[in-house]
């Protein structure tokens, strides 16, 4: 096993307390009053379970496309908290794109859409362009998990997936300090690209990067 997700490892029992007093929080209302944001191991035990779901869906969608590996937009991987369109709260973000055979995408795009539908989700199509260059799209539009979730086939065989999970509350600053620390991301904490079928992890390992960039061929 991989220890990019060693870190989750380290905190189940805690996680899982955490969760539960959120829960009887919320129930009895504390006294009335408003209930504070969530922070440290609740923090992290809600943003855990928010992004395996998202990816979980997400994945099953590629996997319907293309069960190879496919390209991270860059900044993109998707376990990055964003402070996007949310306030003072957090979500998730994801891109990822490949391309596949121009004659297939129909089927690919039906396939996708009936597979979103099965997992409950309302979707909606979108047909863009008039020239050479069109585009179909499978969109989801804050239903569940997302705030956005679009699957694009342009005609010339690309296939672009963005996913935004919905607004979370939260300190993202706080919440990005428990998953990666002060380490760049950059430097082989993140893929470059991903298999849907890739066992997925919540956090890295400071100072063991696990995908470091290919060596270059010796000239």
């Amino acid at each position: 096993m991989s220890t990019a997700g060693a870190r989750a490892k380290h905190r189940p029992a805690a996680a899982f307390a955490a969760v539960m007093v959120f829960a009887v929080s919320i129930l009895s209302g504390c006294g009335g009053g408003p209930v504070a944001e969530p922070s440290g191991d609740e923090l992290y035990a809600q943003a855990e379970e928010v992004y395996l779901e998202y990816r979980e869906i997400v994945n099953g969608a590629l996997a319907v496309i293309y069960d190879g590996p496919w390209s991270v937009g860059d900044g993109a991987y998707g376990m990055e908290p964003s402070t996007a369109g949310c306030g003072d709260g957090w979500n998730f973000s994801l891109t990822r794109t490949t391309n596949v055979d121009p004659a297939e995408q129909d089927r690919m795009r039906q396939d996708v859409a009936d597979y979103l539908t099965e997992a409950g989700y309302e979707v909606e199509g979108m047909d863009l362009g008039s020239g050479e260059v069109t585009s179909s799209d499978v969109i989801v539009r804050e239903q569940g998990i997302f705030s956005l979730l679009t699957v694009t086939f342009v005609n010339n065989g690309n296939v672009v997936v963005l996913a935004d999970t919905v607004c979370r509350p939260g300190d993202h600053f706080e919440l990005a300090d428990m998953l990666f620390g002060d380490v760049y991301l950059a430097e082989g904490y993140l893929p470059r690209e991903e298999s849907p079928s890739d066992a997925l992890f919540f956090g890295i390992t400071p100072g063991d990067p696990q995908f470091l960039p290919s060596p270059s061929p010796s000239p």
